[in-house]
């Protein structure tokens, strides 16, 4: 079946998944560019997320020991607090909230999925955790409210570098060119394997409508492995 990766902010303990966007969960599979999980991402990140530190994970990932990085080591550390055992995921499933629930995008299966809760939790062994954290006496409350966001460059703060749909290539291990398709989930990647980690996993990503002074724009990106 392959791995399946979503967006963990270590900091805020939320977390965004492709599903609910009607996106594939593969590591490429949200690559697309201006796709709703990635417009909800830009809108986190201008807002609520911004300064935080993420990660684009896969769910059936530990951590390596010879990776050194402060987005793992959190998400490490999270997980013996809890003492939930597999993958680092599985600690972020339990214990995370899901914030598609949010998204207007993403209605249509976050109600899906609510009503599958509500419904469990009449059951003599309720199984489902809470994963979208509602008020289970007003369920939808505060939901759905917001819409994503386009934005013209992706900043890296801690390289100072950033990108454009417009204006950065985007290359394959071949030199070959990408067309409609956003790097990010590849450059922040951690899979649990040396193919999987990406290039800017731990720095800090913002998102801008003009070029920062501070920052030198790529005029390409090439993705390894790919």
């Amino acid at each position: 079946m392959g791995q399946y990766f979503c967006w963990v902010n270590v900091d805020k303990k939320e977390y965004l998944c492709p599903d609910d966007f009607d996106l594939g969960n593969k590591l490429h599979e949200s690559m697309c560019t201006n796709n709703a999980l990635l417009r909800a991402l830009w809108e986190l990140l201008s807002a609520d997320w911004k300064g935080c530190r993420l990660v684009f994970l896969g769910d059936e990932c530990r951590s390596l020991e010879e990776v050194s990085n402060d987005v793992i080591d959190v998400l490490v550390k999270h997980q013996r607090e809890s003492g939930i055992s597999g993958g680092l995921f599985d600690n972020v499933y339990e214990t995370y909230r899901n914030v598609n629930c949010l998204f207007k995008d993403a209605e249509k299966s976050v109600r899906d999925e609510i009503a599958f809760y509500l419904n469990d939790l009449k059951s003599e062994n309720p199984i489902s955790p809470n994963v979208y954290g509602i008020d289970i006496n007003d369920p939808y409350r505060g939901l759905f409210l917001r819409n994503g966001r386009s934005f013209k460059y992706i900043v890296n703060r801690t390289k100072k570098v950033c990108y454009s749909h417009e204006e950065t290539k985007i290359l394959l291990s071949d030199n070959s060119e990408l067309d409609h398709a956003d790097p990010l989930p590849v450059l922040m990647a951690y899979g649990g394997r040396r193919c999987d980690i990406g290039e800017w996993l731990g720095d800090i990503i913002d998102v801008s409508n003009t070029l920062p002074d501070e920052c030198e724009l790529l005029k390409e990106i090439k993705l390894i492995g790919m």
